[in-house]
């Protein structure tokens, strides 16, 4: 029994497998993210250390040297860099090809963590892995009031509400003035106190920490007492009361003011509040997009008079564009396919058989695209596009072998058989040829090698899906059932009859002329015409059909055989 058979006998779940798979594609393609490029998987995490007093040289030897030499013994890095400057120092670490960057990862916060204590108190350290992700995909800039009061209302009223959107994975807030409550002290007046500055910073941090004082049991329950000391304003810091028994606002004065500025933060010309939203890994970029702005545009109203927020980054319309742009090449590439066929096979049903094969293999493809991780991007679109031709290419030439076949007639199952196994492995031989040449961009090492392997993937996912789905099955049976004569009465107009019928049979005809099938056949022929044939009484010619022995017995009977 061949595979012929076997699918000829089970088409009906044949037709459900693709059905269901199609289905399966249809919703992969509604949920799967997209995104400019594929994920992509660099070997190098970063360390950015900051927030120190200290200078340069000071930073090199108490930071940036203890952190060189805790993470370069964890396995498989490869070199590390470090940058530093005054109060900060940023440390790159690169590993070697093929890394498990998020145990890699684990590693080394672990190692940062375990040096941590032997750095100065308000130094604030950032271990990230290098993603696309940490790149923000949305910007907005919040305008019209002054920059600290902008500041406040992007830090406190906007960033929790954008942080609880699926997929985002940070939010960054910047301006150019940060609200702070500063502390100028009189130096005289404190060196009368005999206290030093570290000691003034020390009292006032323990007296507006919020601290467990103590426990107290009660029925059953055991309640924690925590010191409600935290300071609100100026005054309240001011009323700290010093170890000697003095008070914050004897040796200093306590003001509201601004962090240094480091940075300036405008949008047309104006003070502004900048907001970067970046996306988880495998975050979708468009739906992001689209939930933000959700939040914006019920924003809007609720923000004080004049302030408002305005977009000046959206990567989602990007992608929008590239997507729209690969998606018409589709199916303008589609078209011309289609139209090319109609009009060389000039068979309206052949060529919708064909067709059929281009949205079938897509939607297969993109439901394993999901199973495998890949997104929606450009290179994964492109490999799309470019696979329509080959997709259409097996249809087209199994269906019209078929058709051929069913032209020059004989019986209907069997023609339909020779035509597949005539084509089967030249075929095949077609499709692994082309997954022989795409498929090892894959192989590519590095960012380039993944950019490619997500190509070469989708490519031979839909030239393998082509070729193994049964939508050249289905061809097979609807080319049986309309495309070639059916069995019935004798004289019967055979399907497909007409204009493009008759021009059909007369190139299966002029090219049938070496297949195999139609050279036995004809020699068949020849030795039929060849044989000799013994002469009857009758006196009627040799040769015809079934249909009239039983009238030549009749004539011979009555006449007599004599």
């Amino acid at each position: 029994m061949t595979l012929f058979d076997v699918i000829s006998r089970q088409r009906r779940f044949v037709y459900l497998l693709v059905a269901l798979l199609s289905v399966a594609g249809v919703w992969a393609g509604l949920v799967l993210p997209s995104a400019i490029y594929p994920e992509l998987n660099f070997s190098r995490i970063k360390i950015v250390a900051q927030g120190s007093t200290l200078g340069a040289r000071q930073v090199v030897f108490s930071v940036t040297r203890p952190l060189e030499e805790a993470v370069s013994i964890v396995p498989g890095v490869t070199r590390v860099r470090s940058h530093s400057i005054r109060g900060a120092s940023e440390i790159a670490i690169t590993f070697a090809p093929n890394t498990d960057m998020g145990y890699a990862l684990q590693l080394v916060r672990a190692r940062v963590n375990q040096v941590q204590a032997t750095f100065p108190p308000d130094l604030d350290i950032e271990v990230e892995r290098l993603t696309p992700s940490l790149f923000p995909i949305l910007s907005y800039n919040l305008e019209g009031g002054d920059p600290a009061t902008l500041y406040d209302i992007a830090r406190y009223d906007i960033k929790p509400l954008i942080s609880r959107v699926p997929g985002v994975g940070r939010v960054e807030v910047q301006g150019s003035d940060i609200r702070e409550i500063e502390v100028v002290t009189d130096p005289a007046r404190l060196a009368a106190t005999g206290l030093t500055y570290t000691d003034l910073a020390d009292d006032i941090r323990r007296a507006v920490t919020v601290q467990a004082v103590g426990r107290v049991a009660q029925d059953y329950r055991q309640y924690l007492i925590v010191t409600d000391q935290e300071a609100r304003s100026p005054e309240d810091v001011g009323a700290v009361v010093l170890r000697n028994g003095i008070r914050v606002r004897d040796v200093a004065t306590v003001r509201v003011g601004t962090e240094d500025h480091v940075r300036v933060i405008a949008g047309d010309g104006k003070p502004a509040a900048l907001i970067n939203v970046s996306r988880q890994i495998g975050g979708n970029t468009v739906a992001i997009a689209d939930s933000v702005a959700a939040i914006v545009a019920a924003l809007g109203p609720t923000l004080p008079p004049g302030v408002h927020l305005k977009a000046v980054y959206d990567q989602a319309s990007l992608v929008r564009d590239a997507v729209s742009s690969v998606r018409d090449a589709m199916l303008v590439g589609a078209a011309l396919a289609v139209l090319v066929l109609l009009v060389f096979l000039r068979h309206g049903r052949i060529t919708a058989i064909s067709a059929a094969s281009i949205p079938l293999t897509l939607a297969i493809t993109v439901f394993v695209m999901s199973v495998l991780g890949q997104t929606f991007n450009l290179m994964t679109l492109g490999a799309m596009a470019i696979a329509i031709g080959l997709v259409i290419d097996d249809a087209v030439v199994i269906t019209e072998n078929i058709a051929r076949h069913l032209a020059l007639g004989g019986a209907r199952v069997r023609a339909i058989r020779e035509a597949v196994q005539e084509l089967i492995w030249p075929v095949t031989t077609s499709t692994i040829t082309t997954v022989v040449v795409f498929l090892p961009l894959g192989l590519l090492q590095g960012v380039v090698g993944q950019f490619f392997a997500a190509l070469a993937t989708t490519l031979t996912l839909a030239v393998l899906v082509s070729h193994g789905h049964p939508a050249a099955r289905r061809a097979v049976r609807d080319a049986a059932r309309g495309g070639g004569r059916r069995d019935g009465p004798a004289g019967a107009r055979p399907a497909g009859a007409g204009r493009a019928g008759t021009a059909l049979r007369a190139r299966a005809r002029r090219g049938a002329a070496s297949s195999p099938a139609h050279r036995d056949r004809r020699g068949r022929a020849r030795r039929r015409r060849a044989r000799p044939v013994a002469p009857r009484g009758d006196g009627l010619p040799p040769g015809h059909g079934r249909g009239r022995v039983r009238a030549r017995l009749l004539h011979a009977g009555r006449h007599g055989a004599g």
